[in-house]
């Protein structure tokens, strides 16, 4: 599958280099990148208009933060798939870098 984007924000790199994580602002999900093949391994729906994204150093979760939906998505890497949806009281639209 080829990685197409209508309006993609800012990546993030795991740390072991081998995925790539991109918001997909207009589809409100997250493309998870093969860095070995460059294509799309999967894609995760998360809150609406994600914005940002970011790894923790120890590269087990990955933070997307959703601003139409006013929340933080939490992606466990190991199985690609949303563990948590914190709400938060304003709109976020980028979560801390590490």
């Amino acid at each position: 599958m080829a990685l197409i984007c209508t309006s993609a924000s800012p990546l993030r790199v795991n740390p072991d280099g081998k995925h790539v994580y991109v918001t997909n602002q207009n589809s409100n999900n997250v493309s998870v990148i093969d860095t070995a093949t460059n294509m799309v391994a999967t894609t995760i729906s998360v809150g609406n208009f994600p914005r940002g994204v970011t790894v923790a150093p120890d590269g087990k979760r990955a933070y997307v933060a959703n601003s139409g939906s006013a929340s933080v998505s939490a992606i466990d890497t190991s199985t690609n798939t949303v563990v948590a949806t914190i709400p938060v009281e304003i709109s976020p639209h980028l979560v801390g870098t590490w």
